[in-house]
């Protein structure tokens, strides 16, 4: 039995239905499939038929894609249609909408796919907006009877019309949501790359950050630590560290860095220098994002697995520009704190006191130095006014406004005066003045030297005139009168010039001893001896020249081996034996005293002269140093004797022990091994 039309008011409620469902779906914020579905629906159920299909233009690949169907077969929905072919490449490329009332021969489509069911009508018209057609509605009736009219078709197009500005709606939706949510990735992640200054955290997070924006678990971060440098592997992930180093040490690798933008390597596998990299990409493209600054440089590349190049470059773009300037900001931090430690290891380990303030006058920096010189402590004073904590004399300069400051002060440090040398000036931070800056120098010791130095040539030279003066008026007197004097007075003036002529032997010994003590150590000869003997030859040679002084010995008898030496000893003993007899009264003896013990052998020269300071011993084995100058003009001598007997006694394995009371006399002990070592043979 025959159907009966729907009555013209169920028609045109179904029509207005059809029309307010594609309206509700133009309107609505729902996403592009489900708006497509249910369009598709409402044209079913307006137009009637018993299958359909909604299919949108490609632009890229000027295709049809099947984007919502209904008693479709499976097999047809993943079917792409080239534009120009099929029933309905056909109408997208007319623009037209087209009516098949009668059995529909699909044969007469070029390009058409065949189907295993037999269509009877057909409607298939344009989704057009503005005149540019974005897809295709189709209708078919897949039962006998009751065909498609021109009624249906105006229909049909009418509601098109309603349908792509539905479909449009979507896809402006769905694009304001997506990029809605690329914001939000991009906020977060903005937020998380600011949150560490620390490369290889910062490395870290760009990886966790591409992984979540990519959805992929495949990428790896190169950075390089100067532009045009050489990148480093620097987080990885999906990917064995082998397949990158080999693919990183590839001379070609750099080509891959793009210069702007994303670049897409569709096939690893295809390319010698990625190649490494085509097991872990899986099939996948490979996006190479460039890790750049805003004035362009480039940092570093991300390397991501994608699964086709249908990907959102403007967004990684995007995210590789945040971390480029992350990434920037944490170089630059790195490079500045390792300049900051490298100058604050050279400010610390310096032995000159350096002191920096900042602009009100606050302790900035206080290197070791300068907190042992002004009894500061930097833990405490950093941050709090320098006013009243250092020697008013150095605080001036410290806080005044003078460039290029440099003068020697005397400044008090407690009970003791030092001679400084001070230098201030005003730091430059590159913005303008950022305080001021001070650097000392003790040289309390170098002019005590130029004093002790200007001393000893003011000793030497009367220790080379007097007997120069000596010999050359006896030997001016012999060379005058020398056949008239009597034998007994010409035999004194010659013994005088061999005694002055000693003198000046020793004193040139001595002197070319300290040079050559000041490069090497002075070659021992060593042999076996009596220390009784050697002790006896001194003693002997000593009362020669003081024919008035009675120099005592005792101890151990003879025959006192050792193994040292002899010429060495010698020096020792007489330098001892001369102080001795100097500096004590002519009335008074000298007394010599060797004693023994398992390992050494002491030798220890006592006289009851003046004695010496307790507070001046340390000084008296330093060169050029006399301690009491009134004795020393009376006396004679360089300062330079006992210097060479504690270095001579030193390289014998020995030392010189001294005992000494102010008024009442000194006791000098020469401590010498059994057995001397040579330390240039051992």
């Amino acid at each position: 039995m025959r159907l009966a039309r729907k009555q013209p008011e169920t028609a045109k409620t179904d029509e207005l239905d059809a029309l307010l469902a594609a309206s509700r779906a133009a309107s609505s914020n729902t996403d592009l499939d489900k708006a497509l579905e249910a369009i598709l629906d409402a044209a079913l159920r307006l137009i009637g038929g018993e299958e359909g299909s909604i299919q949108l233009v490609d632009p890229v690949t000027v295709s049809l894609e099947i984007v919502a169907a209904r008693g479709l077969e499976p097999e047809l929905r993943r079917e792409v249609v080239r534009l120009g072919q099929g029933i309905a490449g056909t109408v997208a490329v007319t623009g037209q909408p087209l009516l098949l009332p009668g059995a529909v021969d699909i044969g007469r489509f070029a390009g058409h796919i065949p189907k295993s069911r037999k269509i009877y009508s057909a409607i298939c018209v344009p989704l057009r907006v503005g005149g540019e057609t974005i897809g295709i509605l189709s209708v078919d009736k897949m039962r006998p009877g009751g065909a498609f009219t021109e009624n249906d078709l105006k229909l049909a197009t009418l509601f098109a019309e309603t349908a792509a500005l539905a479909i449009m709606n979507a896809r402006h939706v769905g694009e304001s949501n997506r990029r809605a949510v690329e914001v939000e990735m991009l906020r977060g992640a903005a937020i998380r790359l600011g949150a560490s200054l620390d490369v290889e955290e910062l490395a870290a997070v760009i990886l966790k950050e591409t992984l979540t924006i990519t959805g992929t678990d495949t990428a790896f971060i190169c950075i390089s630590s100067a532009d045009g440098g050489p990148l480093e592997l620097a987080r990885y992930a999906g990917v064995s560290r082998e397949a990158l180093r080999a693919a990183l040490s590839a001379p070609g690798f750099r080509r891959f860095t793009p210069p702007t933008g994303v670049r897409i390597v569709a096939d690893v596998a295809t390319d010698p220098v990625l190649a490494p990299l085509a097991d872990s990409m899986e099939r996948r493209a490979l996006a190479l994002v460039p890790l750049r600054t805003a004035d362009g440089r480039s940092d570093g590349i991300i390397g991501v697995a994608i699964e086709d190049d249908d990907v959102n470059k403007e967004l990684l773009n995007a995210f590789g520009t945040q971390a480029g300037l992350a990434l920037s900001n944490a170089l630059l931090h790195r490079d500045v704190a390792g300049r900051e430690e490298e100058l604050a290891t050279i400010v610390t380990t310096i032995d000159m006191p350096i002191i920096m303030v900042d602009e009100e006058d606050r302790f900035r920096a206080i290197n070791p130095a300068a907190a042992l010189m002004f009894r500061l402590s930097p833990e405490f004073e950093l941050g709090q006014p320098v006013a009243g904590k250092l020697p008013q004399e150095i605080e001036d300069l410290l806080l005044g406004t003078g460039e290029g400051v440099d003068e020697e002060l005397i400044v008090t440090f407690g009970s003791e005066e030092r001679i400084v040398r001070v230098s201030a000036a005003t730091a430059n931070t590159g913005r303008g003045p950022g305080g001021r800056v001070l650097v000392c120098a003790d040289i309390s010791a170098q002019r005590e030297l130029d004093v002790r130095k200007a001393d000893f040539l003011a000793v030497i030279g009367h220790e080379l005139r007097t007997p120069l003066t000596n010999i050359k008026g006896y030997a001016k007197t012999l060379a005058a009168r020398g056949g008239s004097i009597r034998p007994d007075v010409r035999d004194d003036a010659l013994q005088t010039i061999l005694s002055n002529s000693d003198r000046l032997e020793r004193l040139i010994e001595d002197l070319l001893y300290i040079s050559r003590v000041e490069n090497a150590q002075p070659p021992l000869h060593l042999a076996w001896d009596d220390v009784v003997a050697i002790v006896g030859d001194v003693v002997a040679d000593a009362s020669r020249r003081h024919p008035n002084r009675i120099i005592q010995v005792g101890g151990t008898g003879t025959d006192l081996p050792i193994y040292t030496d002899r010429v060495k000893v010698e020096q020792v003993l007489t330098h001892l034996v001369d102080n001795a007899l100097k500096y004590s009264a002519e009335s008074t003896n000298v007394r010599i005293a060797v004693t023994a013990a398992d390992a050494t052998i002491s030798i220890a020269v006592k006289d009851q002269g003046i004695g010496i300071y307790s507070g001046d011993l340390e000084a008296i084995f330093d060169p050029f140093t006399q301690i009491d100058s009134t004795s020393t003009r009376r006396s004679g001598g360089t300062g330079i004797g006992l210097y060479v007997g504690a270095t001579l006694a030193d390289s014998l394995g020995g030392h010189i022990d001294v005992d000494s009371a102010l008024g009442k006399g000194s006791t000098f002990t020469l401590v010498l091994p059994r057995k001397s070592v040579d330390p240039q043979r051992s």
